[in-house]
């Protein structure tokens, strides 16, 4: 019998020991955004009107060098020959890249991007301002709490000039973000 009674003493005690938490639910009175400018990086882009590159062809100065060459080979004979159709060659290249001509300059849309910091407002946090118990409250959330707001009450003996005071539960997510005011 004496092993009961000291087992039901234990018991009590340890309950006695440790305090009970109650979740309640407070009334949000306002929730007001808390903003802040952020730099975020952002596309911006031009349009401008550039000359396109024209492509050459190179047949004018191919036709040309045949041409000049075919017509150098009628002069001379032995080594004059060859270097008068070289000189052919060299010379109807360059008439015949003139005689062609370049293709007249075209222009077209050319899109230039850059990354730019560009300020935008965010919101970082709310003030809330809750009542619970007849009293109010101010607290600095990561989120909207809505309309009601979980509160952990822990009761506690009351002596003269102790107040009982309610704290927000913690966020769900284990952010540290909430203080009293």
């Amino acid at each position: 019998m004496n092993k009961r009674w000291i087992c039901m003493v234990l018991a009590a005690s340890a309950g006695a020991a440790a305090p009970a938490i109650a979740q309640e639910q407070a009334r949000v009175l306002s929730a007001v955004p808390v903003v802040q400018q952020r730099t975020v990086a952002q596309q911006v882009c031009r349009i401008a009107q550039e000359v396109a590159p024209q492509a050459e062809t190179g047949g004018g100065a191919l036709l040309g060098s045949v041409a000049g060459g075919v017509v150098g080979n009628r002069f001379g004979s032995g080594e004059g020959r060859a270097l008068a159709t070289l000189f052919g060659v060299v010379l109807g290249a360059v008439w015949g890249e003139r005689i062609e001509g370049r293709p007249a300059p075209q222009m077209q849309q050319v899109r230039h991007c850059t990354l730019q910091g560009v300020p935008q407002p965010q919101v970082v946090a709310y003030d809330v301002h809750y009542a619970y118990a007849g009293r109010s409250y101010r607290v600095q959330l990561p989120q909207d709490p809505g309309p009601t707001l979980a509160v952990q009450v822990v009761p506690a003996p009351l002596q003269p000039g102790i107040v009982m005071q309610a704290q927000p539960s913690p966020p769900p997510r284990g952010g540290d973000g909430h203080f009293e005011h």
